[in-house]
């Protein structure tokens, strides 16, 4: 069996708008933009921080590796972040949920984003390919889930990943269909 290795990664992260796999500097300004577009995105992340009127969020605060975004209490970033957040983008997911998508894959790799800042939040974002929709997973859902070896029948590899149920994702964004509705908590 083949597992999932960097030449995969590479290839599955690249897309025509990014510089390598690692360039997602747009896609963090396209959530941020959203942020401000959506009352309901903006509430739901703030509904897992302190009490505070404001937050500010910075793009890579640990670094190009490193999770993509921290949240910031107020408009002065501190030096610790508020929360988390990791920002993916699927290419299968455009218009409407993938058939053949049957569950959220948080994936193992990122497992060190979950203890990074223990006490404090972490979000995983998913993107649809145009990014006009979002899915968020709180880290309190990811963890309800042990991280597993998963054959992935469509690449023919198996990755590590931790296997959610639809459910514990909250869509967010624009034309969002009757399936996606279906599937996931629609705020």
């Amino acid at each position: 069996m083949v597992r999932v290795n960097n030449v995969h990664r590479t290839i599955w992260g690249g897309y025509e708008d990014r510089v390598d796999s690692f360039d997602d500097d747009e896609d963090c300004a396209r959530f941020i933009a959203l942020l401000k577009e959506s009352s309901g995105l903006a509430e739901y992340v703030k509904s897992f921080l302190p009490l505070q009127s404001t937050f500010s969020i910075k793009t890579k605060p640990n670094g190009r590796y490193g999770v993509d975004m921290g949240v910031f209490k107020g408009c002065h970033e501190t030096t610790e972040p508020v929360a988390t957040i990791d920002i993916e983008r699927w290419s299968a997911w455009n218009e409407d949920w993938p058939s053949f998508y049957k569950h959220i894959h948080f994936l193992g790799r990122k497992d060190k984003f979950l203890n990074r800042y223990e006490d404090k939040p972490f979000f995983m974002a998913y993107f649809n390919y145009s990014r006009d929709k979002i899915i968020l997973v709180s880290k309190e859902s990811i963890l309800k889930y042990p991280t597993e070896d998963k054959y992935f029948s469509h690449k023919k590899v198996v990755d590590r990943v931790r296997v959610l149920p639809m459910h514990e994702g909250h869509i967010f964004g624009k034309n969002i269909t009757s399936t996606e509705e279906e599937l996931f908590n629609v705020q």
